[in-house]
């Protein structure tokens, strides 16, 4: 199997755990927010949110690192550094995982007064985990095998939902956060298993004038990150902030987890070609790297319009019918959220390209900018609409993001928008369908009509072509067998 069919098989795959994820979405969202309740579901996912947000403070650019340098390193028959730069993460993740568990407790024991100390203390060694987690599996990333890579989120919300059941039922609060503290213990103990080749001893310990240059490439991703996590989880923050009723905590979180849930294929796809676009530049193909540049928005952006469609007419319903009439103000929430598909999908070929031509001071501006537009009006619009105005917020701040992050990328790859502006295109086209809304039945049906009427249309116009679907096949095809 050569690195082209590596990479689509892993795409693939990746493309599979990210059903399972969203099968498994719908699973916890009909159980666990209607056992704990609005509000306290509002405080688990607070604690959630935050947990987080304190692991992400030994995140290091570490996904980028490993996505970048150990195909490099491997390419050049450096094997030994490329275990030597695992272990050092590893040392380094569980030293700034060891302070950001104890900062995290220092702080919600100083905020919030109201949760339990078991629960405090819990999610907190619960981030001691997760950080010591994350340079296992960002380095399946850099041996391209994106779907060990991605198998940790899959995993981790299977095994949650019993656990998260069991527990709480058994302790409240503190017991949901010891379940969620079990889940991160599994998941750390096969990420040991699947890397054991890997860890060395030897290897294991801080050496900073190693570090260093992996460090200083990571910085900006780094920050990045911190920014983006800001946005993806500090909504509920935000909002607890601006207002003490944790119901619309849970309004927020719920809506923006189903919307998350959709969207993390995104970034998940489009870094399994990491591996493969590098070793293109590094051969300077640049013209077939501009070609999958523009294959992979085209998709993403098809895969946008599916979902932006699913939940303008099914939103509703599945609201309802999943998470209960408690949580019925959801469902206005993802109004606003299912807007920012398309320029989710701009967003992250752009980050992707950032991370193959070294750009990551692009990537840190761009998640500046996000994280400023979001903060900044948040604090207006959910001070007026409470949980919508923080989605409000979300959309604004993903638009302005995603035009800078194109027009940047744009200089130094010169890929063309058209085809996935097309894509969009042909799915604005069937909008009014949506003044036709009714009952589940009728809205399944208007549904349908569109999937129907928009692959028709994106290959009548040759938007998308049967010999790119019979090639990805054929290649998906192969690569499986030869597996």
């Amino acid at each position: 199997m050569n690195a082209a069919q590596k990479t689509i098989q892993n795409a693939e795959l990746v493309l599979i755990q990210r059903g399972i994820y969203i099968a498994t979405t719908f699973l916890f969202a009909f159980f666990i927010p209607r056992l704990m309740g609005p509000s306290r579901y509002g405080q688990f996912a607070l604690l959630y949110s935050l947990s987080f947000m304190f692991t992400m403070l030994s995140d290091f650019g570490v996904i980028q690192v490993m996505g970048r340098y150990i195909p490099q390193l491997r390419l050049g028959g450096e094997i030994e550094n490329s275990k030597k730069l695992l272990n050092s993460f590893l040392m380094l993740t569980l030293s700034s995982g060891t302070l950001a568990a104890v900062l995290y407790f220092f702080v919600t024991h100083l905020w919030l007064k109201d949760i339990h100390v078991l629960s405090l203390l819990t999610m907190a060694a619960a981030v001691l985990i997760r950080s010591s987690t994350n340079p296992l599996f960002s380095f399946f990333l850099g041996l391209n095998q994106a779907a060990r890579w991605g198998s940790r989120d899959v995993l981790s919300r299977l095994l949650s939902i019993p656990l998260l059941i069991f527990f709480f039922n058994l302790g409240g609060l503190p017991g949901a956060c010891l379940g969620v503290l079990l889940t991160e213990g599994f998941i750390l103990i096969l990420g040991v298993g699947w890397g054991r080749h890997y860890l060395s001893w030897p290897h294991m310990r801080l050496d900073f004038h190693f570090l260093y240059p992996y460090l200083q490439f990571g910085l900006f991703f780094f920050i990045s990150h911190l920014t983006s996590t800001a946005i993806q989880q500090g909504g509920g923050v935000l909002i607890r902030i601006l207002n003490p009723d944790y119901t619309q905590v849970s309004y927020f979180e719920l809506a923006q987890k189903i919307f998350l849930t959709a969207s993390f294929a995104y970034p998940q796809f489009s870094l399994s070609f990491a591996p493969h676009m590098t070793v293109l530049l590094k051969k300077g193909k640049t013209d077939i790297l501009q070609q999958w540049t523009e294959q992979l928005l085209k998709w993403l952006t098809v895969a946008g319009v599916g979902m932006m469609f699913t939940f303008l007419f099914l939103g509703e319903d599945m609201v309802r019918l999943i998470l209960g009439k408690d949580y019925q103000p959801v469902a206005i929430n993802l109004l606003p959220l299912s807007v920012s598909f398309f320029f989710l999908a701009l967003s992250n070929v752009s980050n992707l390209l950032t991370l193959i031509y070294e750009k990551p001071k692009v990537a840190l501006h761009g998640s500046l900018l996000r994280l400023a537009v979001f903060w900044g009006f948040g604090f207006l619009s959910i001070s007026f609409w409470g949980s919508f105005g923080g989605c409000l917020a979300l959309l604004l701040a993903s638009i302005l993001s995603a035009g800078y992050l194109t027009w940047r990328t744009q200089t130094y790859l010169p890929y063309s928008l058209k085809r996935s502006m097309a894509a969009l295109g042909s799915g604005v086209f069937f909008l009014p369908l949506i003044f036709f809304k009714s009952s589940l039945p009728v809205n399944i049906f208007l549904f349908g009509l569109f999937l129907t009427g928009y692959i028709m249309v994106l290959f009548l116009f040759r938007i998308i072509t049967w010999p790119e679907v019979r090639t990805l096949g054929q290649t998906i095809t192969s690569g499986i067998t030869r597996s």
